[in-house]
């Protein structure tokens, strides 16, 4: 075989650079003369320069493709799933896997700064159904470093937490603008910054000031590592492969981010909406429902399901608050608040308040209408309540008024009606007349005191009570009633009753009111069980008392009035009993309420501040 003289091989030589000249052009490469293409320039005279030279082009071209590859497929691949998966953490575990398969690397990891205050999420390629939350004040520190800074050691030996389980960890940085707060605004704080000193505890350079009091050093970077990607174990035969990947991912993970930040602020909007008091409707430019919150749907009673979609004039009791809502959607504006009756479905009537507005675009362009509506139920009731009370304010003066001028002269007649009785014999018609008429101005005494306790209530003399004694006191005082009605009054565990802070006369007039309505609720044979325990956190700061009858109940329609002044089911029934009993408890601090249905007895339960 004949050896090519040494003018033969320089000239097929030189045409081999000219072909490699061309092809770089071909693919947008620098010359090789030009002193801008970052390497200098190749020996000319020799084949192993030129071989040097297409390896590294092929290296080159071969991370240029695989980066493309990965940022346009995996970017397709990925925002598809990303847009429409409600999981948070979806989208991210599919850019492993991609990267995984496309790398052909099992042992891949993917670790990502998401929220604010950041946090640091690690997802692994061999779990994918796992993801694992760090905060930044727990993380390692060498993690840290490379998290805050961008770089660290190559190699570290324990996971984020600080294990020494698995391992090496080798990170790459993935560079990146982090979105800001969209809900905040808020600025990350660097962990580094947090000591007391004038250098980063990370870096050691100096800390700076910045706005809203934050502090940060020069070589921070933290807002611009959006993540770290690397390998567990032997990461020397793919870490040329994660160099080329790393620069396209930064991107794609700040969309990610951005993304995720957005669907957050998107979520919060709606919960604002669906928690909010008022009952919030919002309809397009034709009138159909786009929005019905919780509290529309309990002050109309329809159903969200049921109101979504249609048009507003086609769902059932809107009359009156649609009108405003129509109104403003054609005059472009708001509408004066007002007042309409809703009919529910239920057949109920609830008074609201409508104040609607239209909505427009970014260019004023109407694009719907949005009615906010208050119910007004509290409010007239609560109207109505005090329209009730100065009613019985007055009524309370003019009854202690007339009280204090019918108490005199009823004195004077019941000293007359005494020294009457004397002159006439027992058995006498005469002297039975004279002790029924004492027995009605007694009566009529008890009326007037319940009407000056009622309207000018005395002062307490506070201290601990025997529950006990009180309540042994008004059985005592009510013995003939109880007789007569044949009634058996029972006082369960009275040897351990407690103490409450009490005016000993006031608590035993309660005690007489409520044991007296309950004797007379009973028609025949029947009991009365009274009961006191402590309650409340500490056991001994309240005492409930329980006062239990068998009698006939009381009516739905009477309970809410029960505790108002002069009302009374019985014929004889002064309404004043429940009154001023109500009056006393909550003069104590303390409370009472009843329950009872018709036939089924009634209990009334009181809670009285313990006694020290």
């Amino acid at each position: 075989m004949t050896t090519p003289d040494r003018t033969t091989q320089e000239t097929a030589l030189e045409a081999l650079w000219r072909r490699a000249e061309e092809i770089r052009a071909l693919c947008g490469l620098p010359s090789l003369a030009d002193p801008d293409a970052g390497r200098p320039p190749p020996r000319r005279d020799s084949a192993e320069g030129l071989v040097e030279l297409l390896l590294g082009d092929l290296e080159s071209n071969f991370r240029r493709e695989l980066a493309t590859r990965v940022q346009l497929e995996g970017l397709g691949e990925l925002m598809t799933f990303a847009i429409r998966d409600p999981e948070p953490d979806r989208p991210y575990q599919i850019l492993l896997q991609y990267l995984a398969r496309a790398l052909d690397e099992p042992n891949l990891w993917l670790g990502m700064l998401r929220g604010n205050p950041p946090g640091f999420t690690l997802y692994r390629a061999w779990d994918a159904t796992e993801a694992e939350r760090v905060s930044l004040r727990d993380i390692d520190p060498g993690w840290l470093r490379w998290i805050v800074l961008g770089e660290g050691e190559p190699s570290l030996g324990a996971d984020p937490l600080g294990r020494r389980k698995g391992g090496p960890w080798h990170p790459t940085p993935i560079k990146g603008d982090m979105p800001a707060d969209r809900l905040s605004g808020g600025a990350p704080v660097c962990p580094g910054s947090r000591v007391e000193g004038v250098s980063c505890a990370l870096s050691g350079a100096p800390l700076e000031d910045l706005a809203g009091g934050h502090r940060r050093c020069g070589p921070c970077q933290l807002g611009r590592i959006v993540g770290l990607l690397g390998i567990v174990g032997d990461a020397d035969r793919k870490r040329a492969s994660l160099e080329a990947i790393v620069p396209s991912l930064g991107a794609l993970c700040v969309n990610l981010n951005l993304s995720e930040a957005l669907d957050l602020e998107a979520r919060f909007r709606e919960d604002v909406i669906e928690n909010m008091p008022l009952g919030v409707i919002a309809v397009d430019r034709e009138g159909q429902v786009l929005a019905w919150n919780r509290s529309a749907e309990e002050i109309l009673g329809t159903p969200r399901k049921s109101a979504l979609a249609r048009h507003v004039r086609e769902i059932a009791g809107a009359e009156g608050w649609r009108d405003s809502l129509l109104r403003s959607l054609d005059r472009g504006g708001p509408e004066a608040p007002s007042e309409h009756i809703v009919r529910r479905p239920d057949g109920a009537s609830i008074p609201v308040e409508v104040n609607a507005a239209a909505l427009r675009d970014a260019e004023g362009t109407v694009r719907g209408a949005v009615a906010t509506l208050t119910d007004l139920s509290n409010l007239r009731s609560m109207e109505e309540r005090i329209r009730q009370l100065d009613r019985l304010a007055a009524v309370g003066r003019f009854a202690s008024s007339v009280a204090h001028e019918i108490r005199n002269p009823l004195t004077g007649i019941a000293t007359g009606v005494q020294y009457l009785s004397r002159g006439f014999p027992e058995g006498d018609e005469r002297h039975e007349d004279v002790r029924f008429i004492l027995r009605e101005v007694t009566r009529l005494n008890s009326i007037i005191q319940d009407l000056l306790s009622a309207t000018r209530p005395r002062m307490l003399t506070l201290g601990p009570v025997s529950v006990a004694d009180a309540a042994g006191r008004a059985i005592q005082s009510l013995g003939p009633t109880i007789q007569e009605g044949r009634v058996e009054i029972r006082l369960e565990g009275a040897d351990h009753w407690p103490k409450v802070l009490a005016d000993t006369d006031q608590l035993q007039q309660v005690f007489l009111n409520l044991v007296q309505n309950a004797v007379q609720a009973i028609p025949g044979h029947g009991e009365v069980a009274i009961r006191a325990r402590p309650v409340g956190n500490p056991p001994l700061s309240r005492v409930e008392i329980e006062i239990a009858d068998t009698g006939v109940g009381i009516e739905p329609d009477h309970l809410p009035h029960l505790f108002e002044p002069f009302y009374t089911t019985r014929p004889k029934g002064t309404g004043l009993g429940l009154f001023v009993a109500h009056g006393i408890v909550q003069r104590h601090g303390g409370s009472i309420e009843v329950v009872s249905a018709p036939g089924q007895g009634t209990r009334f339960r009181i809670l009285l501040p313990a006694a020290a």
